[in-house]
């Protein structure tokens, strides 16, 4: 099986594309094949084990989770089975596809870089946080490899070095802005996404702060370039690596935060939960309302425990013993513990920034959608600030950007579009803003490339 490989699964009535790359088996060091589900935001996640025994072949992905089982069929040009992710067992066939169909299959995306570009592509690749773990990158940079560098960190969910993300290149976009401008950016595949080793699912946000700060020494010590002032930014989840990485590094000359995390994630976390029951609160009857509000109070708990509690397994059993004061039962509340003692999850509820704000000395600039309902501009900016005023920083530049949501996409009210479906990969209004002050920061001359 070599090239790339595609086919539909259906998903809550509506069909998803997945695309499976073999291609990476010809690749050095030697992979087994990459998965993509572009409309659900998932792009490039590794393989980990590629089995194929006679006409059946089963590929298992820790990143997703999930695996996919299937055998040739008759006519040998396809792979006929099922999808088994999130609980459900989802029919897929899969067959070869051509670039040019392939590149029909997938929205057209206008702010993507075309070709010819005026600036340098190098490859890179280097050591990551933890052993086993080699990161592969891009360097982009001027002609004459000298510049002001910045470092881009992803956010949480498996991400390859261009911040894919439902079909977009999201750091791909304001890497171009910015080397337009001069400066010598590092976009890198994340642990176990796309041509880096180690895997993804088994690691947490201290195992990709320490895959940041590999990448910032990396950079440094490449020594076909003559860096001059280094920033690090980062997306939602990544805000937390990139001030983590701040705080233990203050020569760095700034940190961009977009998107970004200024409380504890668990706060975060219950005012999600509060929100999506205020509907179903507002609909209840007088009769039902004191149910609808146990549940709030349960779920407000359970992650209050879950954010405290770093192991599990304790922190399953005070779950389960704090159930009668809840008004639940201990088996009712095993119901609900997979969504917030699930690795992942669990990692990003004890996660709490304030420490590392408050170590900040050098500029910070954050900015975050209007529209953004991960990270609220309206209680994360303000949260900042009064973390940043601690720490004795003066240097703090917060916007909030009109009609723009998570993903750095413009949304007109009422016209709404899905991340997949809005053609638009990041907002001009908060490109502008971002290129503007990592330009005057650097001292270099604006350009009007």
């Amino acid at each position: 099986m070599r090239g790339t490989w595609a086919g539909t699964i259906l998903l809550f009535g509506s069909p998803a594309l997945v695309l499976v790359d073999f291609e990476a088996q010809q690749q050095m060091p030697a992979r087994k094949a990459t998965v993509s589900l572009p409309s659900l935001g998932l792009h490039a996640m590794q393989v980990d084990q590629l089995s194929p025994v006679g006409d059946s072949v089963r590929l298992s992905i820790s990143a997703m989770p999930g695996s996919y089982v299937a055998r040739r069929t008759t006519d040998t040009l396809g792979l006929a089975g099922y999808l088994l992710a999130a609980g459900q067992r989802l029919p897929l066939r899969l067959s070869p596809v051509a670039p040019a169909r392939l590149a029909k299959l997938l929205p057209r995306r206008p702010q993507a870089p075309a070709q010819p570009i005026p600036y340098r592509e190098l490859a890179t690749t280097f050591a990551g946080g933890a052993p086993g773990v080699t990161l592969a990158g891009t360097i982009t940079a001027p002609p004459s490899l000298r510049g002001p560098a910045v470092v881009f960190i992803s956010g949480s969910g498996p991400h390859n070095r261009d911040g894919e993300e439902f079909g977009h290149k999201s750091f791909l976009v304001p890497a171009d802005a910015l080397t337009r401008q001069g400066f010598i950016v590092l976009r890198y595949d994340e642990r176990g996404v796309g041509a880096s080793t180690g895997r993804y699912a088994p690691a947490g946000t201290a195992d990709f702060a320490r895959d940041a700060a590999a990448a910032v020494r990396a950079l440094r010590a490449d020594r076909r370039l003559h860096l001059g002032r280094m920033y690090v930014l980062g997306h939602s989840q990544g805000s937390l690596e990139a001030v983590q990485v701040a705080a233990q590094d203050p020569t760095l000359a700034g940190v961009v935060l977009l998107g970004g995390i200024s409380q504890p994630n668990a706060m975060l976390y219950q005012a999600r939960m509060r929100a999506n029951f205020q509907a179903r609160l507002a609909a209840a009857s007088a009769a039902d309302k004191p149910g609808v509000e146990k549940y709030i109070k349960l779920h407000d708990r359970l992650i209050a425990i879950a954010a405290a509690v770093p192991d599990s397994a304790s922190a399953l059993a005070q779950m389960q013993r704090e159930a009668p004061a809840l008004g639940v039962s201990a088996e009712e509340v095993g119901y609900y513990v997979p969504t917030y003692l699930e690795h992942t999850v669990h990692d990003i509820l004890a996660q709490d920034p304030r420490p590392n704000l408050r170590r900040l000395k050098m500029p910070v600039l954050a900015l975050t959608g209007d529209q953004d309902t991960e990270t609220p501009a309206a209680t994360q900016l303000p949260a900042l600030q009064t973390e940043l005023k601690l720490a004795g920083n003066q240097h703090v530049t917060t916007a909030v950007v009109p009609q723009v949501n998570h993903f750095f996409q413009t949304n007109v009210p009422g016209q709404e579009k899905s991340p997949f479906d809005n053609p638009e990969t990041f907002s001009l209004v908060e490109l502008r803003l971002l290129v503007q002050w990592l330009t005057q920061q650097a001292g270099l001359t604006p350009s009007r490339k």
